[in-house]
């Protein structure tokens, strides 16, 4: 009875187990056309600043405060992170999946995967 019992706790958490959605540009430009999205830049200050999305904001992978920051954020919110090329911006969102926001993506291939026309390149004033 009790490897029945553990079998099923096993089969259950398995299944409750979300882990974040990772897509391309192009399905986060049609995803887009019906929902909002927060985007958020997981790259370095230095790097965000050389460029980004627009309307991208930045979040710091590296920062001690990471998660903390996200307080501001609905976990009923999409939210899309990206990074150079993708890495840290996949690790960023299996930790906010962890953390209860349900709606997170990850930007496959990161910045590198996208035709730099679309990137801004203005400098930012801090």
């Amino acid at each position: 009875m009790i490897k029945i019992n553990s079998l099923i706790i096993f089969f259950f958490s398995i299944c409750s187990y979300s882990q974040p959605y990772s897509i391309n540009y192009n399905e986060y430009l049609e995803l887009s056309k019906k929902n909002k999205f927060q985007l958020i830049d997981v790259r370095t200050n230095d790097e965000f600043n050389t460029n980004r999305l627009r309307n991208a904001i930045n979040i710091d992978f590296y920062d001690s405060l990471f998660l903390k920051k996200f307080k501001k954020f609905n976990k009923e919110d999409n939210i899309l992170l990206y990074c150079r090329s993708g890495r840290r911006s996949l690790i960023g969102a299996e930790i906010l999946v962890k953390n209860g926001y349900k709606k997170t993506y990850d930007l496959k291939g990161g910045v590198i995967s996208i035709d730099k026309s679309i990137l801004d390149f203005n400098p930012l004033d801090n």
